[in-house]
């Protein structure tokens, strides 16, 4: 056969024939770390970030799920604009 090794002397196992046969379509795997930013949060996010943190606290029950329950917060001390979207009250 042209341009075909015999099957005895082909030593790569048939997972890695398919792997490297895929390679064109799909690329290498990402190496970096998945879970960084692409880019740094701007003042906007970082204030809407804030804010939710100091509202909501997450709460662990006697069943061991975990719940978002929302803490009551005093309007003087946190700074809301009127472009960030209302944080629902949690249900019970």
């Amino acid at each position: 056969m042209l341009g075909r090794k015999p099957k005895s002397t082909s030593r790569t196992s048939r997972g890695m024939r398919l792997t490297e046969g895929l390679l064109p379509i799909f690329g290498p795997a990402q190496i970096g770390d998945s879970t960084t930013p692409v880019r740094p949060a701007n003042a906007a996010e970082q204030q809407r970030d804030s804010t939710l943190r100091t509202e909501l606290t997450r709460v662990v029950g006697p069943d061991g799920h975990s719940y978002v329950v929302a803490v009551p917060v005093d309007d003087s001390t946190v700074s809301t604009t009127d472009d960030t979207p209302a944080v629902p009250p949690a249900s019970a």
